[in-house]
């Protein structure tokens, strides 16, 4: 035997920075695999338990209430992206005005959320798709939490 090894074997020689490297490249190689492990899930895997569609939604932030509108074709089948239009008036006299405007989702739905609770004017919101239009009136004073079904003919 000698000093430095055992006769017969080749003894290998590395400086600290060789380690040091090596050791940072499987770490990122490590840290890149599980990333991509989050965020491809593999195929096949459902991203959500629910079968739920999420109705569309927008919010006034004015107040406590909301309408939703369904849209149905002259066949009784949802309208994906039917035009939802509407003004408020709020404020003192009505002088302040919001115009809102969404599309209906792949279920025909829209939210509008955090409607005022109390306006000078009813609200009308317009409703079309195409050449055809339709108009409902909503009155939170009388339902604060309205359900609209819309029939475009």
């Amino acid at each position: 035997m000698t000093g430095r090894g055992i006769v017969g074997t080749k003894l290998l020689q590395c400086r600290p920075g060789d380690i040091l490297e090596v050791m940072r490249s499987l770490n990122l190689t490590g840290l890149t695999f599980s990333c991509l492990l989050l965020a491809c899930p593999l195929p096949g895997t459902a991203q959500s338990t629910s079968g739920a569609i999420p109705v569309s939604e927008i919010s006034a932030d004015l107040g406590a209430c909301s309408a939703t509108i369904g849209v149905t074709g002259a066949d009784s089948k949802p309208l994906y992206a039917a035009k939802v239009n509407t003004r408020i008036r709020y404020g003192v006299l009505g002088v302040k005005r919001l115009d809102l405007e969404a599309f209906t989702g792949a279920d025909g739905q829209l939210k509008i959320t955090n409607l005022p609770e109390t306006l000078k004017k009813p609200m009308y919101i317009y409703i079309s798709k195409d050449s055809k239009q339709e108009m409902v009136e909503f009155r939170p004073d009388l339902r604060c939490h309205a359900t609209f079904n819309v029939q475009l003919k």
